[in-house]
């Protein structure tokens, strides 16, 4: 009888506690934000599975793409809000060409098993009710799970995945140990927070610097061995800063990825879950990066630009894009060389490079149209200015004024959204 009772007061406990490992209810009611700190594009909706020729016109011309086959658990306690979070990050992957020359397939499941694991390349689990009730699911079993990393598979587990994957959850229960020099501490806290991505993560993730993501009581974990640390939580709210935010390890031949945030809920990193499923399954980080956008890149991300300056009445920080997350002057000039080059229907790779921002945003024009043969004058003079100063310029003269930084950025965003739209350029932009 007292072991009886000591029993349900430890499942008392981590029932009350349990939330804390929790990424979302297992009924979907996740919180999805997007940052105020940049701009990013909405993933695709469709949530059925891609069929490995679904793949860009680019991937086609660099020939046969490598497919990676991902399961996601969406069975007992796993978050419906996370599923469908990681089924539109691989969609906005293939659509997008995140990672070069590879497609992403998935397919779901309510069972993990050997039998259901076989043939897959990794398994996605999400978040969820937390990482105890993974871990004594009778739908999970943990043994499968570490066989398949074991000989070579890969795993992304978030939040409650990172918890019940992770070597011990500190004060609490041991995980299946499928990323053996990772611990996690257990998080109180909801809501968006900052991680600082580190340079291993930068070659990963293609990206630096500090991101706001979207967090619901994920692991804080701390690293030893062979773990790399992706990214770390860089303030208090967390109560754990500079604890690791996302790590990799290895088990046996195979790698894992645990995440504590939430990048499939977090609009502004659509990239993210692709590109470490991509680690995961083997790939090589160096590999990840691209340092180069299309005209057709660029002006899908224009159209982002565009919608979030009407929206907000400022510019964002930032978009993200393949290329990584462009600032503002680096786009001015992607835009403008982008213009130049759908007037004359170049489809060369543009390069993104450093640019600095303009040093005051000065200028006072009239309304009016600015019509095309001005609008690619202003595109070349642009280039120009920046090929000589490095810096984005503080004002463009026009027909109407001097149109200010701020203002040629939206203008020229509107263009290439009506490019985005049309396939070809506009006759006049309205200013």
């Amino acid at each position: 009888m007292l072991v009886g009772l000591l029993f349900f007061l430890g499942l008392a406990l981590t029932l009350n506690t349990g939330i804390i490992f929790a990424a979302e209810n297992s009924t979907g009611n996740s919180s999805t934000t997007s940052s105020t700190y940049g701009l990013t594009s909405t993933a695709s909706t469709n949530t059925t599975s891609l069929a490995a020729g679904s793949q860009t016109e680019k991937q086609k011309a660099a020939g046969t793409p490598k497919t990676i086959k991902v399961l996601i658990y969406s069975g007992t306690y796993a978050g419906t809000g996370g599923v469908s979070g990681i089924k539109q990050a691989l969609n906005y992957a293939n659509a997008n060409n995140v990672v070069p020359n590879v497609v992403f397939t998935y397919a779901t499941s309510t069972r993990i098993t050997s039998t259901t694991l076989t043939g897959y390349d990794v398994l996605a689990m999400p978040g969820g009710s937390g990482g105890y009730y993974y871990l004594n699911s009778g739908s999970i079993s943990g043994s499968a799970i570490k066989n398949f990393v074991a000989n070579g598979g890969g795993y992304l587990g978030i939040c409650a995945g990172a918890y019940s994957a992770a070597a011990r959850t500190d004060g609490y229960y041991n995980g299946w140990g499928i990323a053996p020099h990772v611990y996690a501490k257990a998080v109180s806290y909801i809501g968006d927070l900052p991680i600082q991505i580190t340079s291993a993560g930068s070659q990963v993730l293609g990206t630096s610097g500090t991101t706001s993501i979207y967090h619901c009581n994920g692991a804080a974990m701390y690293v030893s061995g062979k773990a790399v640390t992706f990214a770390t939580y860089s303030d208090s709210k967390t109560g754990y800063k500079g604890y690791a935010a996302i790590v990799g390890d290895y088990y046996g031949n195979g790698r894992t990825v645990l995440c504590g945030p939430h990048p499939e809920l977090s609009s502004n990193v659509p990239t993210y879950v692709s590109k470490l499923i991509y680690w995961a399954a083997g790939g090589s980080s160096s590999s990840t990066p691209t340092t180069t956008l299309t005209v057709s890149q660029v002006a899908q991300a224009a159209s982002r630009v565009k919608a979030f300056f009407e929206t907000n009445k400022r510019l964002p920080n930032y978009v993200t894009t393949t290329a990584g997350q462009i600032s503002m002057p680096k786009f001015l000039n992607l835009m403008a060389t982008a213009t130049t080059q759908a007037n004359s229907g170049s489809t060369a790779a543009i390069k993104v490079t450093s640019v600095n921002g303009a040093s005051s945003w000065t200028g006072t024009y009239k309304n009016g149209n600015i019509q095309k043969s001005e609008i690619l004058s202003m595109a070349q003079r642009i280039k120009s200015f920046i090929s000589t100063n490095g810096r984005a310029p503080n004002y463009v003269s026009t027909s109407l004024g001097n149109i200010s930084y701020n203002s040629v950025i939206y203008m020229f965003s509107k263009i290439m959204a009506f490019y985005s739209t049309n396939k070809r350029l506009p006759n006049f932009v309205s200013m």
